[in-house]
């Protein structure tokens, strides 16, 4: 008599349901990671930008700080908005807008995309400093 080697049919079956056990929590584990990854990086990213429109926008005179509409960024960040918001502040209530002029500016840049959400960074301004 022959003696066959290899796997039958039912064999074949219940291996794949097996492995189908197995990988399918270790697959859901990485697809996790991987979001979490791509989540993660286009955070940092719009903190960079807005940390380099808040540079920006600081390095102008005090008298030319003003706020800007929602714009995209250029190539390769057309994924992300930008917005600045600009209020006029006493030194003794930084976070209470006021009725201008006075020497301080509170600059608040905000960048938006669908992965981050919205990022927004604050800064001060003053007149003192920025001539």
């Amino acid at each position: 008599m022959q003696k066959n080697r290899g796997f039958t049919l039912i064999e074949v079956i219940l291996s794949i349901i097996i492995l189908g056990v197995i990988l399918t929590p270790f697959s859901v584990l990485v697809s996790n990671v991987i979001r979490q990854n791509i989540y993660s990086q286009a955070q940092a990213t719009a903190v960079s930008l807005a940390e380099g429109e808040l540079e920006r926008i600081t390095n102008m005179r005090f008298a030319a700080v003003a706020a800007e509409a929602s714009a995209a960024f250029a190539a390769p960040f057309g994924a992300y908005t930008h917005a600045a918001a600009v209020d006029y502040v006493n030194a003794g209530a930084l976070n209470t807008p006021v009725a201008g002029p006075t020497d301080y500016k509170r600059v608040q840049v905000s960048v938006n995309n669908t992965v981050s959400g919205t990022i927004t960074l604050t800064t001060l301004v003053t007149n003192k400093t920025n001539q």
